[in-house]
């Protein structure tokens, strides 16, 4: 078999270690360069895993996307996919004996016809030959499902447009009259079956927009799904779950407040498991697994009295237990639920994050494990114990990285424990004060895992000799129910007194240099950013990532406007326009006056969650104030700013250049 690409690569930079005296500078491009495995799928018989690897085209500024194949019982890694065009979801065939995935290639159908720039279905043998692309729809595939017999593969995409309408959408266009209306009918979604010998699709049902997440009952009669109607994300809250037979006729299997997900059948095709929520209207709630009939009824939920939520699940295949993803703290585990018996039990302990399981006919589980000294990785768990199979660490050799560990401090209201992660800089002195970054996570809703690879450039000053500290300030993820709702109704409230707790808990300790502190953030973390710079001045640097300015802008520009509801309680016209109004009162443009902190703006011109519009605004006040600022707008890039990578490079490059500069005084 042909050598990956991957550790000709890796290889390279080894031998280039190697003939090193020491280690080199780990760099912004090192960072974005790293390879790690993602969706990983274990074979039937557990003897394979299919995964996908994502590699950085500097030259174009790119993302490409490969498939991959790792064989147990020799650890080899090769590339199953080396197309100039993506490839992505990759599946097993029931029997084991092909790949399918989906890919934007270009190519040729059996009538020579040319297609290209839609994602559409191919597969694989495994016994040698080229893939065959087996769709040649109009439209790029969302997703895909294997029928249980390996004869049929079900296919959400949208629904084709009649040749007519297609032509009289384009005169319109060519006359500029491409003029759009809130009124406008929405394109459905088709649910279509295509045999996999013929290579025949037919249509089962055009459905509407929101319908994702399919999956096939054992005995193939029925799809079940889950929908939010519009497809719209502001509509997350209101996932309902869903059958359809092949004749077309669906059935609503949910109907209660609060989103129903990720349905699946039991083995047996008796039960369905899927996941719940504990409120119904607020993304920030505990996920709880639930199991119904098949046909809706004897609905309960099987993690009630379980402390954290469940991400995402498994069925074993003999139907007797569910696997269960669940983030606990700083780690993510597995659980192993009895529906039966309504046993809980973790299958496996350690300091990791486990991700992306998946699961054989003998039981074997596939999945994604990071540690605080490695990159993602690939593993079997077996017998209640974590193999590790792949060896994409190798890719650190060549760097040292600062030590990382888990520190927690008590919040001043004695209500919580607040975990955070401290990396420290290289070559770090015990007793020594270092400068220090704060930095805030996504969300709410979301956290910081206590692992290697971090979205914000932590290693890149721990190599300038900077400490980083991430907490887990109240209203995330993986800690307990009232811990995530904790900062309803107070935003910038508790969780900012939080973070200085962290902060003042490492100066007391002698390890924070206070005078050369700096902070940062994106998404709620620009908003916790831009929030902190107007409470205090301690900080001397700050770079607010795509962040939060105005509610009022946010909620008017963003695909979202349901975040504030959620979060506030109210629409901001059902309350006086004053300081006792949360949306003027938690607001960083209502302080900001009080920012004296030299703050870098960043963000993205493709952004739906947090518009351009609130970083404009900022920049734009601070301007006006005379104070130090600067606004870089990044073209095409998305929420996160890692649309393409020399964004993301310079992204993490403009963070450290500013954090010196200003909080270290170099120039």
């Amino acid at each position: 078999m042909k050598r990956s690409l991957l550790f000709l690569a890796i290889a390279s930079m080894l031998c280039a270690a190697s003939a090193a005296a020491q280690h080199r500078t780990y760099t912004a491009a090192d960072h974005a360069k790293l390879l790690m495995p993602s969706s990983p799928v274990i074979s039937p018989d557990a003897q394979r895993v299919v995964f996908t690897l994502r590699s950085a085209d500097l030259q174009n500024s790119k993302w490409l996307t490969q498939v991959y194949l790792l064989t147990a019982a020799d650890k080899r890694v090769h590339a199953l996919t080396t197309a100039t065009a993506g490839s992505f979801s990759p599946a097993w065939s029931p029997s084991g004996s092909a790949v399918s995935f989906l890919s934007t290639r270009e190519f040729l159908d059996d009538s020579l016809k040319r297609h290209s720039g839609t994602s559409q279905l191919f597969l694989l043998p495994m016994d040698g030959g080229e893939a065959q692309a087996l769709t040649t729809l109009d439209n790029s595939i969302d997703e895909y499902a294997w029928s249980p017999d390996g004869r049929s593969i079900a296919i959400v995409s949208d629904a084709e447009v009649a040749p007519e309408k297609q032509a009289e959408a384009e005169a319109k266009a060519k006359q500029k009259m491409d003029w759009t209306s809130s009124r406008d009918p929405k394109q459905g979604k088709a649910l279509c079956v295509l045999d996999v010998a013929a290579k025949k699709i037919r249509t089962i049902a055009v459905l509407d927009r929101g319908v994702s997440n399919i999956s096939w009952s054992p005995d193939g009669t029925h799809i079940v799904y889950q929908t939010n109607y519009t497809g719209e994300y502001n509509d997350d809250q209101k996932y309902d779950v869903w059958a359809i037979g092949m004749n077309g006729a669906a059935a609503k299997l949910t109907a209660t407040a609060g989103p129903e997900t990720h349905p699946r059948y039991s083995p047996d095709g008796k039960s369905i498991a899927f996941i719940t929520q504990t409120v119904p209207d607020i993304e920030f709630a505990k996920t709880e697994l639930s199991i119904m009939n098949a046909d809706g009824t004897q609905r309960r939920s099987l993690t009630a009295s379980f402390p954290y939520s469940v991400t995402g699940f498994v069925w074993d295949p003999k139907g007797t237990s569910i696997v269960a993803m669940v983030n606990e703290k700083t780690s993510s585990y597995c659980y192993r639920i009895s529906p039966s018996s309504g046993s809980i039990e973790k299958i496996v302990t350690g300091t990791f994050v486990l991700s992306d399981c998946s699961i054989a006919t003998d039981g074997t589980i596939a999945c994604g494990i990071e540690t605080p000294t490695t990159t993602k990785e690939l593993a079997f768990i077996t017998d209640n114990t974590v193999t590790t199979l792949s060896q994409f660490s190798d890719q650190l050799a060549p760097f040292a990285f600062g030590k990382q560990e888990i520190i927690t401090v008590k919040s001043r209201d004695g209500k919580f424990d607040i975990d955070a992660i401290l990396v420290k800089p290289v070559n770090y002195v015990e007793g020594k004060r270092y400068p220090l970054l704060l930095a805030y996570h996504g969300g709410p809703y979301g956290e910081y895992d206590n692992k290697l690879y971090q979205y914000y450039p932590v290693q890149l000053l721990a190599q300038e000799g900077v400490m980083t500290v991430m907490p887990n300030v109240r209203g995330g993820s993986g800690y307990t129910d009232e811990f995530s709702q904790s900062n309803r109704y107070d935003l910038g409230g508790a969780d900012f007194r939080d973070a200085m707790d962290v902060v003042d808990h490492l100066i007391a300790h002698g390890m924070a240099d206070s005078t050369k502190m700096g902070v940062t953030g994106g998404s709620y973390g620009g908003y916790m950013t831009n929030w902190t710079i107007t409470q205090t001045p301690r900080f001397k640097a700050a770079v607010s990532m795509y962040g939060i300015f105005s509610w009022f802008t946010d909620w008017s520009n963003s695909f979202q406007p349901s975040f504030e509801q959620m979060y506030f309680g109210y629409n901001y016209w059902e309350r006086p326009i004053d300081m006792n109004n949360l949306w003027i009162r938690t607001a960083p443009q209502t302080f900001v006056r009080n920012i004296v902190t030299p703050t870098l703006i960043l963000q993205g011109t493709e952004d739906q969650y947090t518009n351009i519009s609130n970083s404009r605004e900022m920049y734009a006040a601070l301007n006006e104030l005379g104070r130090t600022v600067e606004f870089v707008v990044y073209p095409r890039a998305e929420h996160g700013l890692r649309t393409e990578p020399n964004q993301y490079i310079n992204v993490l490059e403009r963070s450290v250049q500013w954090f010196k500069q200003y909080a270290l005084g170099e120039k």
